[in-house]
Parts: structure tokens; C-alpha cells; sequence
């Protein structure tokens, strides 16, 4: 019923913007021929139909239901805001101590467990999503989830004194564009994603049994 209410919402924000205006500000690209906006999400094209918002990705399944929520909040709520080059940890994130615990549970640990004694298969992961390398831990990637909102995801690699550890950090921008609560959904998508590497692009990751 959350879910539902919430991709109510975004639809009903997203069909009554202007699409021309909203591609322009979220980075994107309106291609009024078919009423259609385009825009980058993890490094493939994501086109979404106005007003309906019927979305797909190219090579992928149906994206996840959160994924949709926040393609079309995205989408609604762009201000064409550009990156600001300045990371924040969830803590940092307004509110972001509330939602911190479940975060970690979701996002933070199943990346130290899943690439902590493997930085390289971490990396292919990342690059496999458009990541590319940032001087961060001993394993730093950037995502560009979309055109004007990066994440950073950050390894720490283990040894015989301390476990591996992670991180996953917001450019300063992101809150420009989604909510404390959608930005948690987005970085738990992408781990999810990351956490599915190295199956095929077409693998329906999300129904899967994770």
C-alpha cells in the first residue's frame, strides 16, 4: 500500500509537469514525436512515456517498483541543479539519522560482505553500472544514477585486525532532486544491482530470490 500510494503520487507530479521543461532540468531529452522523455539512469537509456510514465531501460526487465517511484520523482522534482562536487554520507542527509540502522542493513554491509576481500570484482561491478573511479578507500567508485545526481560508492578493503567495511555517499545535489526517503530507496537499488553483478544485463534481478 506504501508503494502504491507513493507511485500514485510521483505519476500524478510527473503527468501534470511540463515533459519538455522537466527532460531540460533533470538533464535529459523530450522527444515530442512520441511523447516520450529520455535520460540516462546507471548509464542506460531510461525512457519514459508522458503522461502515462511508462518507463523502460534499455537491455534491462522491468525496473523494481521503487525504481519507478524514483525515476518519476526524479523527473517531477528536477531543478536542473548541477552536481556540486561535495559528498555527504546518509547521516548527513536531512533526516538521514532516522532511516541510518535500516541503511546500513540494506545497503552498507552487503557490499563489505559481498566485494570486501574482492576490490577488483567491485570495481567491474560499478563500471558495469557506468561507474568510474574515485580516490576514495581502497575501492572508490562513482555512479551516475542520473545526469545530475551521483553516488559514491566506497570499499574498504579487510585484513587480520579490522573486516571490511563500506560506504555509500550522495553528491551535495541529490537532495535538490529527491528526498531523504527516495535517495535510501535509490542507494539500496543500485547495491542491489551491484550485489547481482556479474549476471547478464537482461536478469531479472528484482523478482529473483536475493
Amino acid at each position: 500500500m506504501q508503494y502504491r500510494d507513493a507511485y500514485r503520487t510521483a505519476l500524478d507530479s510527473f503527468a501534470a509537469a511540463d515533459p519538455g521543461e522537466m527532460a531540460r532540468a533533470a538533464g535529459g531529452s523530450y522527444q515530442k514525436q512520441v511523447n516520450r522523455v529520455e535520460l540516462l539512469y546507471l548509464g542506460r537509456t531510461c525512457s519514459i512515456s508522458h503522461p502515462q510514465g511508462e518507463i523502460a531501460v534499455s537491455g534491462w526487465p522491468e525496473v523494481s517498483p521503487e525504481e519507478k517511484i524514483i525515476i518519476l520523482q526524479y523527473l517531477s522534482g528536477a531543478t536542473g541543479a548541477q552536481p556540486r562536487g561535495r559528498w555527504l554520507s546518509f547521516l548527513e542527509l536531512k533526516g538521514g539519522a532516522h532511516h541510518f540502522a535500516p541503511f546500513q542493513r540494506e545497503a552498507i554491509f552487503p557490499l563489505a560482505r559481498r566485494f570486501g576481500n574482492n576490490p577488483e570484482e567491485f570495481r567491474e561491478a560499478a563500471r558495469s553500472l557506468g561507474g568510474t573511479p574515485i580516490p576514495l578507500g581502497h575501492a572508490g567508485m562513482m555512479i551516475q544514477a542520473f545526469p545530475h545526481l551521483l553516488l559514491g560508492f566506497i570499499l574498504w578493503t579487510g585484513d587480520g585486525e579490522f573486516p571490511a567495511s563500506a560506504n555509500v555517499l550522495f553528491d551535495a545535489a541529490a537532495e535538490m532532486y529527491l528526498a531523504t526517503s527516495s535517495l535510501y530507496m535509490l542507494g539500496i537499488a543500485v547495491t542491489r544491482r551491484l550485489l547481482r553483478f556479474p549476471e547478464q544485463p537482461d536478469y531479472d534481478w528484482y523478482n529473483a530470490a536475493l
